[in-house]
């Protein structure tokens, strides 16, 4: 292996350390990525649970607690509710207030989620251009060779072309792993984008439904109270 890299010249070292760059990038987001997935299903349940509870420093608590996107998506509603609340802000403006607030942190879960693509996606073009940049040096080689020395044997010209093959070689190598490594995470990413847009819709849903039973419940409870008091 190292001897291929010796013959590829200049060019096919960068084009190797992109791939290790890669590779790191692969790594980093694997983890990330596998982390926010496994968190998000049973996060929501214990929120969920939390809210139906009425324990909203609770369901707050749980969230700071949990690394990911989804965790602070939720805990960025759930806090713009104790907000909106303690300030006596009616139902439907409070509703307003927690989707615009977990919609504006989407574009901090995008940047999150996304953090290091670009690497890959700048790997993806820029190594095919390097072993574009070996091939037209190694070709230059060969024939300065042949110019010198006046020699058109195969002997003569085989060092050059050898290090622009290798050179164009391993660029597309390194291009197209690249390439599928990128679009596997873009796919991901807006698998999990999905997801916590629907985390966000469902907590709104249940913040709804709890207040409006409690509603219900103290509406009958006053009702009780009057007719009792009215015998």
């Amino acid at each position: 292996m190292l001897e291929l890299l010796f013959h590829g010249g200049w060019a096919l070292w960068v084009i190797t350390a992109c791939s290790v760059v890669a590779l790191g990038v692969t790594f980093e987001r694997w983890q990330t990525l596998s982390r926010a997935e496994r968190t998000s299903a049973e996060l929501l349940h214990k929120v969920s649970h939390a809210v139906k509870s009425g324990d909203l420093p609770g369901a707050i608590a749980i969230c700071e607690e949990t690394e990911g996107p989804v965790a602070e998506t939720l805990g960025v509603g759930l806090r713009k509710l104790v907000l909106l609340e303690s300030i006596g802000k009616s139902p439907a403006e409070i509703e307003r207030g927690i989707v615009e607030a977990m919609e504006e942190h989407g574009g901090h879960v995008v940047n999150y989620l996304e953090r290091n693509l670009t690497t890959l996606a700048t790997i993806a073009s820029m190594a095919p251009i390097l072993g574009m940049m070996g091939t037209v040096i190694g070709m230059i080689k060969a024939f300065g060779t042949v110019g010198r020395t006046g020699n058109m044997t195969p002997e003569a010209v085989a060092v050059g072309i050898s290090e622009a093959l290798l050179c164009t070689a391993g660029g597309l190598i390194v291009a197209a792993l690249t390439t599928v490594e990128y679009n596997y995470f873009t796919a991901r990413v807006n698998r999990l984008v999905l997801q916590v847009q629907a985390a966000a819709t469902e907590l709104v849903e249940r913040l709804l439904e709890t207040r409006a039973q409690k509603d219900v419940a103290g509406a009958g409870n006053k009702s009780e109270a009057t007719t009792s008091a009215s015998v």
